[in-house]
């Protein structure tokens, strides 16, 4: 669940600067003078294509941005219909690509740049009907004074402990199609007991169904942030854990993070649904009559560890590990009634 479709500027800008988009915890915070040089692949690109961007920022001495994770949107509008986001390394430099599938030709498009939650800047780009997807590339730059906030991707075990928390190591790993961010979290989080198991195992293990109560809904490659191509809750994977000697518990959290404290005290990373787009629920009918909720912008992680401020958890949209104060996570977590799946050895 990864791709961000229609989504309103104000939305999506205000969930990036209070930490709710990022989900990270600041290290360091402090005014720079930050310069990003941005090159798009192709400055007038057909709608369908996904189109190759790269990031390097650096600081007015020269020396490179490393550590903190820059967000790009397509804009059209006032509207986001794609983003996508990475952590520079010690180059300074990410590379990410923007999907104009749901897009439109004309327009005002734009593509706009932040760097750990700071707003950048944006360049026009020209959305065509039958403009190529590469080798027609573009490069702008930026110069801004902004604060700077590096992200903490991982947590400190013993520090953790001492502050009498919890941490359970899963390891970090990033899904492999649009969503499938549920049998990715499924790989990180058996990958806590050995050698996880492929995301692909539960493709056919997994039905199919409208209602993702009872199996996948939708196109797992599809486009992601809309109901239509969703994925799955998490009752329908507790039989494919169990194929391969796993135990599965779902568990619905109501808001209350002590059933989640627990599992993670007796050594059981957990799924976990959150709603990075906040509530915006609806509800829908089988065609028995049974009724089910969906939220656009749902996206699974892995609960690992937690201290007295909030939860670590394994992100399989960018293949990283995040923290999220309780009050984010709270907030985001209780839209699906706190869904949440343990696992654990048979």
């Amino acid at each position: 669940m990864r791709r961000w479709t229609g989504v309103p500027l104000s939305v999506a800008l205000a969930l990036a600067f209070m930490g709710g988009l990022f989900g990270v915890r600041p290290a360091t915070v402090g005014a720079q003078s930050v310069s990003t040089w941005v090159t798009l692949a192709s400055k007038n690109p057909s709608v369908g294509c996904v189109v190759d961007i790269s990031v390097e920022a650096r600081r007015a001495d020269g020396n490179s941005v490393s550590g903190v994770e820059i967000l790009l949107g397509l804009v059209i509008d006032g509207e986001i219909y794609s983003l996508d986001r990475a952590v520079t390394g010690d180059d300074g430099i990410v590379f990410l690509a923007l999907d104009t599938s749901e897009a439109f030709a004309g327009g005002n498009a734009q593509i706009d740049v932040n760097i750990g939650g700071a707003y950048m800047g944006s360049a026009p780009i020209s959305l065509t009907k039958s403009g190529p997807c590469s080798d027609n590339s573009t490069m702008w730059t930026t110069t801004k004074e902004i604060n700077v906030v590096q992200a903490v991707t991982t947590g400190d075990p013993a520090a953790i402990e001492s502050a009498g928390g919890t941490f359970v190591w899963v390891p970090s790993y990033a899904q492999q199609r649009n969503l499938s961010c549920e049998y990715a979290s499924l790989t990180i989080a058996t990958g806590a007991f050995g050698n996880g198991i492929s995301e692909y195992e539960f493709d056919n293990r997994v039905g199919s169904s409208s209602n993702p109560h009872w199996g996948y809904r939708g196109n797992i490659s599809g486009s992601w942030g809309n109901t239509t191509d969703y994925g799955v809750y998490a009752e329908p994977l507790v039989g494919p854990l169990a194929d391969f000697g796993f135990n599965g518990e779902v568990f619905y959290g109501l808001g209350d993070p002590s059933a989640l404290k627990a599992r993670l005290d007796e050594g059981r990373p957990t799924l976990v649904w959150i709603a990075l787009w906040g509530d915006l629920s609806q509800v829908d009918y089988t065609d028995d009559g049974t009724r089910f909720t969906l939220n656009p912008g749902i996206h699974v992680v892995v609960a690992y560890g937690y201290d007295a401020g909030g939860v670590y958890v394994s992100d399989p949209a960018v293949g990283a590990k995040r923290y999220y104060d309780w009050g984010t996570f709270s907030t985001m977590w209780s839209v699906l009634d706190g869904m949440a799946l343990s696992v654990s050895p048979m």
